[in-house]
């Protein structure tokens, strides 16, 4: 093993404690202490970044619930008192003293910055080195190319990665501004998902219905981010296999719940399932596997970005039937992982699955062993920034 390196993972988390971003942010800070380092996970809201309250269901002034979410899920994972959240919302700094936080900066060797959002205070410059990982590729690009700030921002770290796997190549069309983006896959801690009991019950996935004001343009092309658009098209698809059980957990679907569940989906409440960390892992591992679209902007343009959920589901034992943002491209298909291209390949994929979902399963986590494992994963980051 290398020399234990003291690491600083800047990440969201009690901002937004819902179960797949406070998942993301553990498999990273979590992931990094398995591999034997010193790990400080650290949050900041600067002036904007309102806390979000999982129980009320919106953002406020009060980071009492989402501070306790994080606690809890840090500490069961060997990670307790591992935290910072600086709020200037709320003028105080909950978990590490000010003091210690001011050392644990001084004395840090690697300043990891998870999506982007933290503040770039010179004290977090001055750590030797600093990475970025670009977790919503292709509108990340998009900004970076319009402006200078957030090319700035990118540019203010030595290793810029990015989830869509593709776009490091230059064959989509999306802008890299002279930013010599490294493809990295998201981290998943194997143990934390231990594989579902038989084969589960019905399709199922986590996610957003719609996210305003996120679409993009790319050579022209106007790309939509929202998901509520695709899933019209595929509305009447729990007619077309009967027998088998398609649902879906979204937030802010509103009046479009009853609807999809008078075409036979089995519509669940996002934020029911996702306030609970450990509720979410078991809505994952329950399921038979996972079926899902993807953005527009990843599909079209095949970004390669592959979605840390659907890595979950892999790990669990549950294979993925999910759109095709070109992730065939350097993982493998047709057993565990399912990519598809409109209703009737979606069909067609399920059938595949249908037919021995034992065996489906067993492939699924075979691709998490070999690709997601966080120990191969967060090692190949070490490496790639001169770390290891």
């Amino acid at each position: 093993m290398t020399k234990p390196l003291r690491i600083v993972v800047a990440g969201y988390a009690v901002g937004f404690p819902l179960g797949g971003q406070v998942w993301m942010m553990l498999h990273f800070a979590a992931g990094l202490a398995r591999l034997g380092h010193d790990v400080l996970f650290l949050e900041e809201t600067a002036d904007w970044a309102y806390p979000f309250d999982p129980v009320l269901g919106y953002a406020g002034t009060d980071s009492t619930r989402g501070r306790a979410i994080v606690d809890k899920l840090f500490a069961a994972h060997g990670l307790a008192g591992r935290w910072a959240y600086r709020s200037d919302i709320e003028g105080r700094l909950y978990g590490l003293d000010q003091a210690s936080l001011d050392r644990k900066l001084a004395e840090a060797d690697f300043f990891l910055n998870i999506s982007g959002v933290i503040p770039l205070r010179e004290e977090y410059t001055r750590i030797p080195v600093r990475a970025v990982i670009d977790t919503d590729p292709v509108f990340t690009q998009v900004k970076v190319a319009s402006e200078a700030w957030s090319h700035d921002y990118f540019a203010a770290h030595q290793t810029c990665f990015t989830y869509g796997y593709n776009l490091p190549a230059g064959t989509t069309g999306v802008p890299l501004s002279n930013i010599d983006w490294k493809p990295l896959l998201p981290p998943v801690i194997l143990d934390c998902w231990p594989v579902g009991e038989g084969p589960g019950a019905g399709y199922t996935t986590i996610g957003t219905w719609e996210a305003k004001d996120r679409d993009v343009e790319v050579a022209g092309r106007h790309l939509s981010w929202r998901k509520n658009v695709k899933y019209e098209a595929i509305l009447d698809l729990p007619g077309r296999l009967p027998g088998v059980a398609l649902g879906m957990a979204m937030s802010g679907m509103k009046e479009n719940a009853d609807r999809y569940r008078a075409a036979g989906w089995d519509v669940r409440d996002a934020l029911e399932i996702s306030r609970d960390p450990d509720r979410y892992r078991d809505y994952i591992r329950a399921s038979r596997g996972e079926f899902t679209i993807a953005k527009d902007q990843n599909v079209v343009l095949k970004s390669g970005w592959f979605s840390d959920r659907t890595a979950a589901f892999l790990a669990a034992g549950r294979p993925a039937v999910v759109e095709d943002t070109g992730f065939g491209a350097y993982l493998p298909t047709g057993e565990g992982l399912f990519p598809f291209e409109g209703p009737e390949a979606a069909m067609a994929a399920i059938a595949q699955v249908e037919a021995d979902p034992l065996r489906a399963g067993r492939a699924a986590r075979a691709i998490a062993e070999e690709f997601f494992d966080s120990d191969k994963v967060l090692a190949g980051l070490l490496r790639q920034c001169g770390l290891a």
